[in-house]
């Protein structure tokens, strides 16, 4: 495999890009806002859709926010949104969180969300990430943890759902439990300092948790299913069954689903 283009789980379909558009700075990367301040570069690495790094630039604004991406089609939808939020100060390009198309200390700034469990060399990005980075710099991840994650109540759909999820992320090389390593990573990379962190994503509402089994149900439809099919891994009855599994959890009073995030704020 081309080590500068990973096989990317999610995909890039119009659930999981959905998924990604809901996030801004001010719920997913709350932690890292009283890090930054006017005038900062900051760089927002694997930025998808671009929705965080609009409120980025917002925070450091008149100073200047770039985000990165490794596919070109959410390059499109991040350019799209700026120039629809109308926010002048920010750009985007594509590029590999393995070799950043940027010179040696250029960041006041960097950001990753959701990266680290999406690559085979976790450690190699962190380390690129410190090259690009000013001394004394300062750098956020936010990374997910499936071995934390909590969903009640399950049936034997959702429960197969979620075991052919994580295999398709291990056939990938990629590390569903990244998130308790951030530190762990930082540290090797020569960082300093990382305050650590955990928090869950809650989704109890009723009409939140219809939104959410629809974008799981979305995913299959968008690329999982065929892959499993083919894998010899599922049958179009397995898929159908965890399609219905999603609709009826979502219509199940009392039903959690939380997902594990791990936060870590470190300088260089």
């Amino acid at each position: 495999m081309n080590q500068d283009r990973e096989q990317y789980t999610m995909g890039y379909g119009s659930s999981a890009t959905a998924i990604m558009g809901q996030r801004s700075a001010k719920s997913h990367a709350a932690f890292f806002l009283p890090y930054l301040r006017p005038g900062m570069k900051l760089l927002d690495c694997g930025c998808g859709p671009g929705t965080i790094t609009l409120g980025f630039a917002e925070v450091v604004s008149p100073g200047s926010a770039v985000g990165t991406e490794i596919e070109e089609s959410q390059v499109a939808i991040a350019r799209a949104n700026a120039i629809k939020l109308n926010v002048p100060n920010v750009s985007f390009k594509v590029g590999s969180i393995y070799s950043l198309p940027f010179e040696d200390e250029s960041f006041d700034a960097v950001f990753i969300s959701a990266i680290l469990g999406n690559l085979q060399e976790p450690l190699k990005g962190i380390r690129e990430l410190h090259r690009v980075l000013k001394p004394g710099g300062v750098i956020g991840v936010k990374e997910f943890d499936h071995g934390g994650d909590i969903a009640y109540p399950i049936d034997a759909g959702i429960q197969k759902y979620i075991e052919l999820y994580l295999r398709l992320r291990r056939e990938n090389g990629h590390d569903g439990e990244a998130g308790r390593k951030i530190g762990v990573y930082l540290t090797a990379a020569g960082f300093r300092e990382p305050k650590l962190s955990a928090c869950y994503e809650n989704v109890s509402e009723p009409e939140i948790l219809r939104g959410m089994a629809q974008l799981n149900i979305g995913l299959l439809s968008d690329g999982w299913a065929n892959e499993y099919i083919q894998r010899g891994w599922a049958t179009t009855q397995d898929i159908d069954e965890m399609s219905q599994s999603w609709l009826k959890f979502s219509k199940t009073p009392g039903a959690l689903l939380a997902v594990t995030w791990c936060e870590a704020v470190a300088t260089k």
